[in-house]
């Protein structure tokens, strides 16, 4: 799910309208699909939509299947091929293939809410989906790290990652760009400054504001792989706080603004206080992609490719 919409969410705000309401999965696709394998669409019985299940072609389709699962009460699967034509109209290179599970939720239903909750909390879910009865069960003893479909069990492993989590400490210039750029990515972004002057609601509209010392305001958050630090004031007496609180734990991204001669002079610092070398390697210094970068919206383009290219490269599988 960290790469998808989150669909359930609002979907259980209809349920609870006591709606009536299908869910379609993509769990397979082949060549080159406009969605990836659990990108999702709730249909409602007046046919309103959440989400998609490819890039136009062939949602009409789903929703006329939909319509009919919820009036007979049954999961059916069906698979769609996307014409070239097809294909060019949603901008895709050429045709490909989707596997869609659509299925009827009850109006009280305990697995979508129990997601939903999970979400919340930013915990890993697990689901497992039965896709000849319909029957789900999330099972976070699976193995699977990837969603994943079982032909010969005819079983979806649906898997759903907390949403990316980004921290940017110092409400600075290049800190209104990248929350403007991590806004659109769909990252959850939080800004810690203790300096209340510069992280104002009207600087910053688009995150969540924590006006503390960055030691006191990430002992407040669990740390995850899908979590990720940026370090913008130029400060040591706030930077370092936020970096000595995240190195040693288990954490996604950490980067850090500053010259080469800036970073060793940190390294120096924080070596003093008696961290490890491989311990300051996790430093991405000077941070962002080497994209010759001088704006500040240059600069924050480059530090949100770089944690993007960190999180494909040791995530993805």
């Amino acid at each position: 799910m960290n790469d998808l919409d989150d669909i359930l969410t609002p979907t259980s705000v209809w349920l609870k309208q006591r709606r009536q309401i299908a869910l379609a999965t993509v769990i397979s696709t082949w060549g080159s699909s406009p969605r990836p394998v659990g990108g999702q669409m709730a249909i409602d019985k007046n046919g309103e939509i959440i989400g998609s299940v490819s890039g136009g072609c062939i949602e009409g389709a789903v929703i006329s299947e939909a319509l009919n699962s919820i009036k007979d009460g049954k999961t059916r699967i069906r698979d769609y091929g996307i014409s070239n034509d097809m294909a060019w109209e949603v901008g895709l290179a050429c045709g490909g293939e989707l596997k869609i599970l659509i299925q009827p939720l009850n109006q009280e239903d305990e697995i979508v809410y129990s997601i939903v909750n999970r979400i919340r909390k930013r915990e890993t879910i697990k689901l497992r989906i039965d896709c000849s009865t319909g029957s789900r069960e999330i099972d976070n003893t699976i193995d699977y790290q990837t969603s994943h479909f079982d032909k010969s069990k005819n079983e979806f492993i649906h898997v759903i990652e907390p949403k990316p989590r980004l921290i940017i400490v110092g409400a600075v210039h290049i800190a209104q760009a990248l929350v403007s750029l991590a806004d659109v990515a769909d990252y959850e972004i939080i800004l810690i400054d203790p300096r209340d002057h510069f992280a104002t609601k009207e600087r910053f509209p688009n995150c969540k504001l924590i006006n503390e010392w960055p030691d006191e305001a990430l002992s407040k958050f669990p740390f995850d792989k899908s979590t990720h630090l940026v370090t913008l004031t130029h400060d040591p007496k706030i930077d370092d706080l936020a970096l000595i609180s995240c190195i040693t734990k288990n954490f996604g991204y950490i980067g850090s603004l500053g010259s080469k001669k800036t970073h060793k002079k940190r390294l120096g610092r924080l070596i003093t206080l008696g961290f490890k070398e491989i311990e300051l390697s996790k430093i991405h210094a000077p941070i962002g992609l080497d994209i010759k970068a001088k704006t500040p919206a240059e600069i924050a383009t480059s530090i949100l490719a770089e944690i993007i290219h960190y999180r494909r490269t040791n995530y993805d599988s």
